[in-house]
């Protein structure tokens, strides 16, 4: 008995705080539409907000496409841009060791996605960073 093929969808954003609110809503469209559940759709979009905004904010990233791809055991995304290469694996996954009150903000967004994915991969190829991230169901 062979498994159903895959089920997958890409689509391009441009570059803007704007396109970043456009990607969020249609990322949680297509996830909820790929069955992933909500935990899944949660990290997801967790992780690719922060994400498109740093290559917008930080990057000057000029445009952005998400692919999402569900597995039998999760789901695959891929975010790529055009921005100033970066490779999110090797940023340091800074965390919160005192009182929320006291920390400065940022620089936790590594550490983020490492949590709520369960494995990245970065290469830079044609001008683009490629970021592939992987998230188990649920």
């Amino acid at each position: 008995m062979s498994e159903a093929p895959a089920r997958s969808c890409s689509r391009d954003f441009p570059g803007t705080i704007e396109g970043a609110e456009d990607a969020e809503s249609w990322v949680a469209r297509e996830a909820s539409a790929l069955g992933l559940g909500p935990d899944a759709e949660f990290a997801i979009n967790l992780c690719l907000e922060e994400l498109f905004l740093n290559a917008v904010q930080h990057g000057r990233a000029n445009r952005a496409t998400i692919s999402i791809c569900a597995e039998p055991d999760g789901a695959r995304v891929e975010f790529a841009d055009d921005g100033e290469a970066f490779d999110p694996t090797k940023a340091p996954a800074k965390q919160i060791h005192a009182r929320t009150e006291d920390f400065d903000i940022g620089g936790y967004g590594a550490g983020l996605m490492h949590k709520f994915s369960r494995r990245m991969s970065y290469r830079r190829s044609e001008g683009m960073n490629r970021l592939v991230l992987e998230f188990d169901a649920g």
